[in-house]
């Protein structure tokens, strides 16, 4: 075999090597989870019976949820590491209330709309599990940092959580306003399909 011919058989030996490369299917990326717990539209039996919400006739219902973050598995590399999480979104029974009052002299509309309104804020919690999991999806964390790193992001998100359950109430209900309540609602929709689709698309 002379020389010419080798190195023509060298380069079909490679470009035949890069093809098969291309189809081993790459391992998939490294993605965190968002549990919820319930994980469903929330009723008034989730909401404890009460005579009075943080001492004030004033408020009907409250819906107040926890989100804890856990490190699932650290990945190491030569000079960071990357996170896989999980954004536990908990409904806290104890204190997603509603006055005993209010279930019985509202119709059936007005109780509908308030709850409808309560998991609103149900669903800005879960919003910040996903904004959470994307922050953290693919970011470089310092080896030894990793975890003040992370409470950094948490911290941030949970300023936004702050922002966005105030804003809710003061557009939907000081005084009820279904137009900016239907505005919301969208927005849920929309931000949530979003997020998800940052995280896993």
């Amino acid at each position: 075999m002379n020389r010419k011919t080798f190195l023509y058989l060298a380069a079909g030996v490679f470009i035949c090597g890069g093809l098969l490369c291309g189809h081993i299917p790459k391992s998939p990326p490294k993605r965190g989870k968002v549990t919820v717990s319930p994980n469903r539209t929330l009723t008034w039996e989730d909401f404890k019976q009460v005579d009075l919400i943080r001492g004030k006739s004033s408020i009907n219902a409250i819906c107040l949820s926890t989100c804890e973050v856990e490190i699932l598995k650290v990945h190491s590399y030569s000079d960071h590491v990357k996170l896989e999480i999980n954004a536990k979104i908990n409904l806290q029974k104890d204190l997603t209330q509603v006055t005993r009052d209010f279930l019985d002299r509202s119709d059936q509309v007005r109780r509908q709309q308030v709850l409808h309104h309560e998991n609103g804020h149900f669903a800005i919690a879960q919003i910040i599990g996903y904004r959470i999991v994307r922050d953290v999806n693919g970011r470089e964390f310092d080896p030894r940092q990793y975890k003040v790193q992370l409470n950094g992001i948490i911290r941030e998100n949970f300023k936004d959580w702050k922002r966005l359950d105030s804003q809710y109430d003061a557009q939907t209900t000081k005084p009820v306003n279904e137009e900016m309540q239907n505005r919301w609602d969208h927005f849920f929709q929309s931000e949530m399909a979003a997020v998800k689709k940052e995280i896993y698309q």
